[in-house]
């Protein structure tokens, strides 16, 4: 091997210095190998460029001495691992710069790579920003975003800290922004620091002076009353906005699904979505949510459903600003007051904005995994939702029958169907075998809005979690379905350039002996078999397929059911084997 330099993990290599390792020890790379697989180099960027950092003084080489160069690469949209055995170089000065590196052999010098670092805050001075970057020690990152949302004394307020470090000397700056939700609001930078330990003890003091916790206890953090709350954050280690871009499919799967997976991946989407329903994706990113967060903020959806109703005004102010502060919404200039969450209305609009959030941050996994393949980012989405999709002609009789049926359920909306695709998740089938036969069998209507579909069909339908509250109006909590399109079509609301898009499944339910009740009610004791909410519009006629399948695609008449305290019917299982998905029905509200 003629061409090789040492290459070693730039985290790593303080540690292998101290423990004594030789450079036989350390990896080489055949920098022929190298340039040969530059051409396999993706164009998103998969991989970091090599940089080249002097042993024997402990820097960087310069670029102005006319070695490699760095600032070829946005390093924050690089994954965080090489993989030495199938190295890939992007396009720009990498490959130059290591055929000028084989040309200095007197001086010993390590190409080297690093995590993909966490980017500063949107709003650092961009002097800085181009030239710093967030340190990280272990898991640590030394980022922070703090709220605190007072209903009473009308404030909306965060606190950003971070500890700043420049790419290529130790110089250390602690940042500091605060203002308003939703503002730019003001900001501080203090430093230079020679010292990284100074840095994150003055980082550590702001978080301990802003929320009574100490950083290193931070996993326990207990939120205290006039201070800010501490935001649990991930990091995926690539921008999830160049994840859902379309690239090119090689006849894998064809262009219809194509379409409809770039539809549902699309990160952008999602973002916009959940922006217009007043969330602030600026404080809490989207890519950055938690589990514990979503966690968190079901438990004071579940405290307020408690109170409605209980005339505690205060309360329910106290309990709403904990709602906001985990949940950062953008309220600009109105009174915080009309905004408290006091009717079930607006618990449950709440209760789907977490809901959705809940299924961004399982769709923001997903999108991360797929950095990780090397083949069309479609492609791997596709294959990662374990969940197969068939278009379907629109001149076969499949396709007429569920345009039959909804037309006939859609009286409100002037509808238009753009594609259907037969579905067939991997395990839904095993599941439902005990139900195949059973009698009652229904094909149903669910819809949800755009940004949740990535993770119901990676995931499957799913019955909401004990920790979430059932709400007034509800039959319990279980899986939830219609006979009527258009009552279907009411969660399917989205906002902005994707306002006119839907999407909706028809799912075989396996029925059985349904508890038919004529006003909604909470049920908390389940009862034996499944639920029918009635109500006063429903489909007329019936329709039975060969495999014993009804279809309700008579035209919807009034009056079905007159002590009926429901607008359509209702129907509801508690048991997720009970359904098995058939068909993905998009639709463009034309009238919308």
């Amino acid at each position: 091997m003629a061409n090789t330099r040492e290459v070693i993990d730039v985290d790593s290599y303080a540690a292998d210095k101290a423990a004594g390792k030789t450079k036989q020890e350390r990896e080489v790379i055949d920098l022929d190998f190298y340039s040969a697989q530059k051409t396999n180099a993706v164009d998103t960027c998969l991989y970091p460029s090599p940089e080249v950092f002097d042993v024997d003084t402990n820097e960087y080489i310069s670029s102005t001495k006319g070695k490699l160069k760095r600032d070829n690469i946005d390093r924050g949209s690089c994954s965080s691992t090489l993989v030495f055995d199938n190295a890939a170089l992007c396009d720009g000065q990498g490959e130059a710069g290591i055929k000028e590196l084989m040309q200095v052999p007197k001086k010993r010098k390590v190409l080297v790579t690093r995590k993909a670092p966490i980017l500063p805050d949107q709003w650092v001075p961009d002097d800085v920003k181009c030239s710093h970057h967030v340190i990280e020690m272990g898991n640590t990152v030394y980022d922070a975003m703090l709220t605190q949302t007072h209903i009473m004394n009308n404030t909306n307020d965060f606190y950003v800290i971070q500890v700043l470090k420049a790419n290529y000397s130790s110089s250390y700056m602690v940042y500091n922004r605060w203002g308003t939700v939703g503002e730019p609001g003001e900001i501080k930078l203090v430093g230079p620091h020679s010292s990284v330990f100074m840095a994150i003890q003055e980082f550590e003091e702001i978080f301990y002076m802003k929320t009574k916790n100490h950083w290193s206890d931070r996993k326990n953090f207990v939120s205290y009353p006039k201070s800010y709350t501490w935001l649990e954050m991930n990091y995926p280690r690539k921008d999830q906005g160049q994840l859902s871009l379309p690239c090119a499919v090689k006849g894998t799967f064809g262009p219809r699904v194509e379409k409809f997976m770039s539809l549902i991946c699309n990160f952008s989407m999602m973002k916009q979505q959940m922006t217009n329903i007043g969330y602030d994706a600026e404080k809490l990113p989207l890519q950055n949510l938690s589990k514990s967060t979503i966690s968190k903020a079901y438990d004071v959806l579940t405290l307020i459903a408690e109170v409605i109703g209980q005339s505690n005004r205060v309360l329910l102010e106290e309990l709403s600003g904990e709602f906001y502060t985990i949940i950062p919404h953008v309220f600009g200039e109105k009174m915080l007051r009309q905004f408290v969450i006091d009717t079930h209305q607006k618990l449950r609009s709440k209760l789907e904005m977490v809901e959705s959030l809940g299924e961004i941050e399982h769709a923001t996994k997903l999108l991360d995994n797929c950095a990780r393949q090397q083949e069309d980012v479609l492609f791997t989405q596709y294959k990662l939702l374990r969940c197969a999709l068939a278009p379907i002609e629109a001149t076969t009789e499949e396709f007429q029958m569920i345009e039959k049926y909804m037309t006939n359920t859609a009286q409100q909306r002037t509808t238009k169907i753009i594609e259907i695709f037969k579905v067939s998740k991997e395990g839904e089938n095993d599941r439902f075998k005990k139900y195949a036969r059973e009698k009652n069998r229904m094909l149903l209507w669910h819809g949800s809005r755009l940004p949740n579909w990535l993770g119901i069909l990676s995931q499957g339908l799913r019955i909401a979690p004990k920790q979430v509250p059932v709400s007034s109006g509800l039959f319990g909590r279980g899986l939830y379905f219609a006979d009527m399109f258009d009552k279907s079509s009411m969660y399917c609301r989205n906002s902005g350039r994707d306002h006119s898009t839907g999407i909706l499944l028809l799912c075989e339910v396996a029925l059985g002996d349904m508890l038919e009740l004529p006003q909604p009610q909470s049920i908390k004791h389940l009862p034996p078999g499944n639920v029918k909410g009635l109500g006063m519009t429903a489909p007329s006629e019936y329709q039975v397929l060969k495999d014993g399948v009804i279809i309700p695609t008579g035209k919807a008449v009034s009056g079905a059911n007159r002590t009926a305290g429901l607008m359509h019917n209702e129907y509801i299982v508690y048991n997720e084997d009970q359904v098995r998905m058939r068909y993905i029905v998009q639709v463009d509200y034309k009238g919308r």
